[in-house]
């Protein structure tokens, strides 16, 4: 599962959100420009929590002690739920894209985690609504989490476009935020 995790944080990494690769910027005069690096600001805001799920290694601990089985699960989660739903809302919310690139990377991104945000949240809010020693509740969401790891290694590529798209690669170079997730 952290193999699935930690290749799914590098194709994020690839994006060009890092901050590494220097691109030319446009002309600080030009209006566009501005309006596409606070776009991209923000697009690459709403995945700041969604990279820390590449730095996420799952605790050990015993099959059969239901309280510590808990308390990793109630960590993994706490991980998992804010990384996809701040970055399928956060992405949601954005305005106006600054191109059809920008515009159909946002779009795939969104379309591919959505329904694993649904998972992960659903698995978090059954764990959360069962008794803290429901040993079945336990079981029930390690079985979510292995299930949610495989649709994450089965999902397809979401960055792609922003792996092959010089634009939007030198807009992430004018955001901040793009600056913040792990290089």
């Amino acid at each position: 599962m952290r193999r699935s995790i930690v290749l799914f944080a590098a194709v994020l990494l690839l994006a060009g959100c890092g901050g590494a690769e220097q691109a030319a910027a446009p002309s600080p005069s030009s209006p566009a420009p501005v309006a596409g690096g606070s776009w991209m600001d923000g697009f690459c805001g709403s995945l700041i929590d969604f990279a820390k799920i590449g730095d996420f290694t799952m605790p050990d601990f015993e099959q059969d002690d239901v309280a510590s089985a808990r308390r990793v699960m109630d960590e993994a989660f706490g991980v998992f739920a804010p990384g996809f739903d701040n970055a399928v809302t956060g992405l949601r919310k954005l305005g106006q894209a600054p191109s059809a690139e920008a515009d159909a990377a946002r779009k795939s991104i969104v379309d591919a985690l959505t329904p694993i945000r649904d998972e992960v949240l659903a698995a978090k809010a059954a764990l959360d609504a069962a008794p803290k020693d429901d040993k079945r509740a336990v079981a029930a969401a390690a079985a979510a989490f292995r299930q949610i790891g495989s649709d994450i290694n089965d999902m397809p590529d979401p960055f792609q476009q922003l792996e092959t798209n010089a634009s939007l690669k030198a807009l992430a170079a004018q955001a901040p935020n793009c600056k913040k997730l792990p290089s």
